[in-house]
């Protein structure tokens, strides 16, 4: 191996990979270890002609997204109850 390349993967931290048919490649170990996880899963967009592979880390309970309004009704109820809390003196 020539210096010069292996200057050039050290800097760009790049491998070049076979794309096999139907669009798979393997992802390099030293790209995988403790980014992705065996068996996960990943999110790929398409960015200014580029690629975008991205680890998705999933929960093991369900997560809700809050609306923007929902947001605001959960404020404006905590800091009600926070008011009331100080006028007993508990808070």
């Amino acid at each position: 191996m020539e210096s010069g390349s292996f200057f050039m993967q050290q800097i760009t931290g790049e491998e070049i990979v076979k794309i096999q048919p139907k669009g798979l490649f393997t992802i390099p170990k030293k790209f995988r270890v403790g980014l992705f996880e065996e068996n996960g899963l990943a999110r790929v967009r398409k960015e200014k002609g580029r690629l975008i592979l991205e680890p998705i880390r999933t929960l093991p309970y369900p997560v809700r997204s809050y609306a923007d309004e929902e947001i605001e009704e959960f404020m404006d109820l905590d800091a009600r109850e926070t008011k009331k809390l100080k006028a007993k003196g508990l808070f």
